[in-house]
């Protein structure tokens, strides 16, 4: 079978579930009525967005249909226009109006680009916003769990007890255990469908086993809110145009909520894109989805549907099977459409109790585990302290939406959480994650060479391109980054990955670098990756960036110029550092001391010296040591290590041919600095005495000596410089 009809139709099971569920979730205000109109406006909004978003939408594997965030947004708007009105007419005429005002606003962001802010998008923003959303559901559907009718409120148990039913209890206990098994123990993308099925199987068992009546696990019939504004429309129309002009607050209501959505809608569906993007990696047109997205939303407000966001499936259906383009979208329609058909007269028989609890615990799951782990160190003063700044701004809008929630509604808890992202975006305009891809590098590891050594590296090096990462890693940045990281790392055959700066990466982010850098390195790329060193490991997920890496076999190391080195050594193509096999002749033409210097001058010069072996560990001399003369590096690896504080720095490292030491010929001052061998070396030295002999009996040789070390010296400052940009 096609992959493409594979994909449509395996995605459309579950996509039947999801549609009537986040329905129910957004009229439940409404009572039992509403929750008929939800059947409608779940199932409209999927099959809407579906067949617009396959004729104009352009990225792959994206699915139409209402989403549970949009979904509760409308509820939270029922429950502020009910506050002004009861008819049932007007509120859906409101949903509608406002539904087609999303539409508008997400066109208006089409034209303005908005779709580019995606890598601004706000997770901790969007965490909170979940959270709240998810308890705010939870508790307004409480009593349908404990079973109560679902429109029957937490206060309003205790006046409602003959609502109670036995059999309704059972039904949603079976449906919880269902979903939680589903969900969460072992999950699967049609969790909510096999939810459904558990639920109606032990309700129509109850039903004909259980003596006595049953009413609040009645079924009720799916109809559309076209039925109850068949008669007199234009009347209801005109009422409704007169509430809004009695009342304006109404008007700031629905531009509230219709801000909110369209926030949702854009933030999420691009979101999804970018991710499907770079699953396959494609790229696509923001715009064009947008565009989609609105005229989607715009039929589904004249409809009075759910808001439709196109969304990336989390079955992987689509991805998993090959597909590729949109026309899976339209076999997703066919499928749905024909499930509808098939499963349209047996919605009369759903019991309302078991679907409200089927919405409450799909909403259970918005709460984010981390999120409840954030508040959980919160408890104690130490652990507030050891939180990153992105945990801590979490928990902040987390506690700031509830507040508000709680004090007023959940639509002023939402436009509580649109306040948050706009500080977010605010401060992420400078911290997007990914700083700088840079080309051919000016910078180099603090590493003493031979000139040939330095020529082969710096045309190596023509072909080396330095990513450097900045702030924070997580669902909402990472797509773009690593997109940006196909398009432009492609081919590359040496990757520097800088993650010294970076503070904080999630799960999703992890994962979706993991998969960019095995393609890289699928590609015969060698990547060498900087952890990141000043950060509380646990906090900041360094964990799964070095899984990450290590998914990849990314070689990692936790100094910036310690990478550099390696990826100098690769260049050369050394496989162990300081095998030369030069002799001292070689060694004293290497170091270019005795450049200018005929055969004769270079044997006087070279029978000063003399040939000195250390240990690996050995140190050569100790900081602060009186001058002792000059060394040469004839094999193995030195460095020179300073102490700063408490601990010690590496300065330089030196590799044969390299001169050790110089100054004290020069300033005969104490050593500045410790050398240590790290490799068995050997050193041909030239004491300060043997110096002082040459510069009285060979003051030829001496001057042009002194010319050379001049020249070694100006060397130093320029990889010194060179050198600072691995700092800033």
């Amino acid at each position: 079978m096609n992959t493409e009809i594979k994909a449509g139709g395996l995605v459309a099971i579950g996509g039947l579930a999801q549609a009537v569920v986040y329905g129910l979730l957004a009229f439940a205000p409404l009572g039992a009525q509403g929750m008929a109109y939800g059947v409608y406006a779940g199932l409209a909004s999927a099959l809407l967005g579906g067949v617009v978003g396959g004729f104009l939408g352009k990225a792959p594997v994206q699915f139409g249909g209402p989403r549970s965030s949009t979904a509760l947004i409308i509820a939270g708007s029922l429950f502020g226009f009910m506050s002004i009105t009861q008819q049932t007419e007007q509120l859906l005429l409101l949903v509608g109006a406002e539904v087609i005002m999303a539409a508008l606003l997400v066109a208006l962001a089409q034209r303005q680009g908005l779709g580019k802010l995606m890598q601004y998008l706000p997770a901790p923003v969007l965490i909170g916003l979940n959270t709240t959303l998810g308890l705010f559901s939870a508790y307004k559907l409480i009593p349908a769990m404990l079973g109560f009718a679902v429109y029957t409120t937490l206060w309003q148990v205790p006046a409602n007890a003959l609502l109670w039913s036995a059999p309704a209890l059972v039904v949603s206990m079976l449906t919880l255990a269902a979903l939680v098994y589903c969900r969460v123990v072992q999950p699967t993308p049609y969790g909510l469908l096999l939810g459904l099925a558990v639920g109606l199987t032990a309700h129509t068992a109850l039903v004909a086993l259980w003596p006595g009546p049953a009413a609040p696990t009645l079924g009720v019939e799916a109809q559309t809110p076209f039925n109850t504004l068949a008669n007199t429309p234009l009347q209801h129309l005109h009422d409704t145009a007169v509430l809004l002009a009695q009342h304006p607050t109404l008007l700031v209501q629905m531009g509230a909520g219709a801000l909110v959505i369209a926030l949702l809608i854009v933030l999420e569906s691009m979101q999804s894109m970018l991710q499907v993007d770079q699953a396959l990696n494609t790229r696509h047109n923001t715009r064009t989805e947008l565009n989609a997205l609105a005229w989607a939303n715009l039929l589904c407000g004249f409809m009075m549907a759910l808001p439709s966001s196109n969304y990336f499936s989390r079955s992987n259906a689509g991805l998993g099977m090959g597909s590729t383009s949109r026309r899976s979208e339209l076999w997703y329609t066919a499928a749905l459409a024909l499930a509808l058909l098939v499963a349209w007269p047996w919605l009369a028989l759903l019991p309302l109790a078991m679907l409200a609890t089927l919405v409450a615990v799909s909403s259970l799951f918005l709460i984010q585990g981390s999120t409840v782990q954030l508040f959980a160190k919160c408890l104690h003063r130490r652990s507030w302290q050891s939180l990153s700044d992105t945990e801590r701004f979490t928990v902040i809008v987390v506690v700031g939406m509830l507040l508000v929630t709680a004090l007023s509604n959940l639509l002023l808890g939402a436009l509580a959480g649109v306040l948050f992202a706009a500080v977010y975006f605010l401060r992420q305009q400078s911290d997007t994650g990914l700083h700088s891809i840079t080309t051919q590098p000016s910078a180099r590891s603090r590493t003493m060479r031979p000139r040939a050594q330095r020529q082969r590296i710096d045309s190596a090096f023509q072909n080396l391109k330095w990513v450097r990462f900045e702030g924070n890693l997580f669902f909402g940045n990472s797509p773009a980054i690593c997109i940006r990281l196909q398009d432009e790392l492609k081919g590359t055959p040496l990757v520097l990955l800088d993650f010294s700066k970076m503070r904080y990466i999630d799960d999703t982010a992890a994962s979706g670098l993991a998969r960019c850098l095995r393609m890289l390195s699928g590609q015969a790329s060698t990547l060498v990756a900087v952890l990141p060193s000043n950060i509380n490991p646990a906090s900041a997920g360094l964990p799964l960036l070095e899984n990450a890496l290590a998914s990849a076999q990314v070689a990692t190391q936790w100094h910036i110029d310690d990478a550099f080195h390696a990826m100098e050594e690769h260049a050369l193509g050394k496989c162990h550092v300081g095998e030369t096999g030069m002799d001292a002749e070689q060694t004293l033409q290497a170091s270019h001391l005795c450049d200018g210097l005929s055969h004769n001058q270079t044997a006087d010069l070279l029978g000063m010296f003399q040939a000195q072996t250390l240990q690996t560990g050995k140190v050569l001399f100790h900081e602060g040591d009186p001058p002792g003369g000059l060394y040469i590096l004839q094999e193995g690896q030195l460095s020179a290590w300073q102490q700063v504080g408490n601990s010690s720095e590496r300065l330089m490292r030196f590799c044969p041919g390299s001169l050790v030491g110089e100054m004290a010929l020069i300033d005969h001052k104490a050593r500045s600095a410790t050398l240590v061998a790290e490799h068995a070396c050997t050193v041909l030295s030239l004491p300060l005495g043997q110096w002082q002999r040459l510069q009285a009996q060979h003051p030829d040789i001496a001057h042009i000596v002194l010319g050379n070390l001049a020249k070694e010296l100006a060397l130093r400052i320029r990889l010194s410089n060179l050198s600072l940009a691995l700092l800033q």
